[in-house]
């Protein structure tokens, strides 16, 4: 009697310890279940925020250069032009930055900074009188310059305005290959359209391809402009 209840004690607690073992491992199971599914949600979440991150650090780094590349190019437009690429003035003599020719401009005069040695312009203290360079070598040489009239008389007739016109002079030489040489004033009484006095002194060479011209425009009333214009012409070289 007594071996039958032990036996059926040992029966029940092994009965008891299968079960509890069942339900350990299923717990264990679905324990295990729950932290691999909330472990790859976590993965999944991180790699997620990773993307993310990764797609907004790659964006911010895309505007960032595009940012840069913007501010260059603005910054290239807006970059102003300078005497310096004109040339300089240095002990009363303006020099072309290729030094390819020369001027002395009336004393005190000042080189604007808005071009290049193709065109240079160079203005009195009051800005009413100025004096303009302009040089051109190559194809765009021949289309450059104006082609003058052998004669005064000629071209009186191509620009003349009336008695508030004057020919100071006009002196023009022609090359039998198309060259020409040029030099000539113009003086108004009547100021027109702020001029009172013109003047202009160049040369043509068909064989060099090469024009330069120097022209002086005065329209302040101070007649000893005139002078000093006539002189800067005098002391335009090609070098």
């Amino acid at each position: 009697m007594r071996k039958n209840k032990i036996l059926a004690g040992i029966l029940i607690a092994m009965t008891v310890m299968m079960t509890a073992t069942a339900c350990g491992k299923n717990n264990t199971k679905a324990e295990s279940t729950q932290e691999t599914k909330q472990q790859t949600q976590a993965e999944a979440s991180t790699e997620a925020t990773t993307a993310v991150n990764a797609e907004v650090a790659s964006s911010g780094q895309e505007t960032s250069e595009g940012e840069d590349t913007s501010e260059e190019e603005e910054t290239k437009e807006t970059q102003p032009i300078t005497a310096n690429d004109a040339g300089d003035i240095k002990e009363g003599l303006f020099t072309s930055k290729s030094g390819k020719y020369e001027i002395m401009p009336p004393k005190g005069w000042s080189l604007d900074e808005d071009g290049d040695e193709s065109v240079v312009a160079i203005s009195s203290p009051n800005d009413e009188d100025y004096l303009e360079v302009t040089y051109v070598q190559g194809d765009d040489a021949d289309g450059a310059r104006e082609v003058y009239p052998a004669t005064m008389d000629e071209y009186k007739k191509l620009i003349s305005r009336g008695e508030d016109m004057e020919f100071v002079r006009y002196d023009v030489k022609n090359g039998s290959d198309g060259s020409q040489t040029f030099r000539y004033a113009l003086r108004y009484k009547t100021p027109q359209d702020g001029v009172r006095y013109y003047a202009i002194s160049g040369s043509y060479n068909a064989a060099t391809k090469t024009y330069i011209s120097a022209a002086g425009t005065i329209g302040s009333t101070d007649s000893g402009v005139e002078g000093q214009i006539e002189a800067a012409l005098d002391s335009l070289k090609l070098k």
